[in-house]
């Protein structure tokens, strides 16, 4: 099967079965993905980089480790990751507000309402926006203390595959920030692709 587009800017829903997986490829290298996972049984429980990172006691994810809800319970894994730099754990997703902190114009497209419009496209009812997994997105940590907004360090055709530990609903967006560099220093926004696995 062809690979499905994620439109630059935009989001999308994927219901997995358990042991069913996504594999997204960074298409063009630089793209931020912000990423969620739902539980299809029970919608309130949702993939949780809080609990993960005290589950994992890391701050960033690798290639082998789980993503957690919650409710501490083991939600996906992060079975392949190609990507040489970090994903990020730690910002929220970007919103309406960020934008207008920044200046730009109302109605710039955002993270948090990709995520609305995601599940809402695909037949599900909304729920409070939980704080994302950034895939591909570059801030690390300095001096113990301070982060950094950097371009990602994935290059062209970078993927991770995504296996489905429960029947969950995966939302994606690809970020629409095109003040800051995390898309890239060109600060251009770009489409992804995905297909489904274990199908």
């Amino acid at each position: 099967m062809p690979l499905e587009e994620i439109p630059a800017g935009h989001g999308r829903a994927i219901a997995l079965k358990s042991g069913e997986a996504v594999r997204l490829v960074n298409t063009h290298g630089t793209q931020v993905v912000d990423t969620w996972a739902l539980a299809t049984r029970d919608t309130s429980e949702h993939l949780s980089v809080e609990h993960t990172r005290r589950m994992l006691f890391n701050l960033f994810p690798r290639q082998g480790d789980a993503f957690y809800s919650n409710r501490r319970s083991k939600m996906l894994l992060l079975e392949e990751d190609t990507a040489p730099g970090r994903h990020d754990m730690l910002l929220a997703a970007c919103d309406r507000w960020l934008y207008r902190h920044y200046g730009c114009a109302e109605g710039h497209r955002n993270c948090c309402d990709n995520f609305a419009e995601a599940l809402s496209a695909a037949g599900y009812a909304t729920v409070p926006v939980p704080n994302p997994v950034n895939l591909w997105m570059n801030i690390p940590v300095l001096d113990d203390a301070r982060i950094e907004l950097r371009p990602p360090q994935s290059r062209p055709g970078d993927h991770v595959l995504l296996r489905a530990l429960m029947d969950v609903i995966v939302v994606f967006s690809a970020c629409p920030m095109d003040v800051t560099p995390i898309n890239g220093e060109d600060r251009k926004v770009k489409p992804v692709h995905f297909e489904r696995v274990g199908w």
